[in-house]
């Protein structure tokens, strides 16, 4: 079980060091407030400092999203110390990873969080709360429709099988 463990950290360092670059460069050629379009009237990179949750949550509770966010990434690190039995698991469990840890930075070195993927018709939001959302909704999908059904499974067992069997019945021929 303590399989794929480097695609969990490898996960977890890019989409973290991806989130940090990314607001670095907002916070250090976008004026706080400004916005810039990026595709006029669909994606603008909007300057904003958020001390909340998403959509607004939780206005100026940094010290118990600091702490949510240390049990969260305490959680995913326990996770990855386990190991995953699936690769695609593991990448979405480190992206997760690399988004909490990413937000948890800008909380405690700014009091705030960097926000400016900014598509007009949703919150403004950054490329940690992306990794966050995509990690978990892969993790939802491989869990209850990419499964295969227990058949299959055992239909792919059944093949297995036969063709070790035919394998060994090739060698001990030949």
């Amino acid at each position: 079980m303590r399989r794929h463990r480097r695609w969990f950290l490898a996960a977890a360092v890019l989409t973290l060091l991806v989130d940090q670059v990314s607001k670095a460069l907002v916070r250090a050629f976008v004026p706080l407030g400004a916005s810039v379009p990026i595709v006029p009237n669909a994606i603008y990179l909007t300057h904003t400092q958020n001390p909340g949750a998403a959509f607004g949550l939780f206005p100026n509770a940094t010290m118990l999203l600091i702490i949510v966010a240390l049990f969260v990434s305490a959680i995913f690190l326990w996770l990855g110390r386990q190991g995953f039995d699936r690769r695609r698991v593991a990448i979405a469990v480190g992206m997760m990873l690399g988004g909490a840890l990413g937000n948890l930075f800008d909380r405690v070195r700014f009091g705030a969080v960097t926000d400016f993927i900014d598509l007009r018709v949703w919150p403004i939001f950054n490329f940690a709360d992306t990794a966050l959302t995509v990690g978990a909704f892969l993790l939802l999908w491989w869990g209850a429709v990419a499964q295969p059904s227990e058949s299959h499974q055992k239909t792919n067992e059944n093949l297995e099988d036969k063709t070790e069997g035919l394998e060994q019945h090739e060698e001990t021929k030949g």
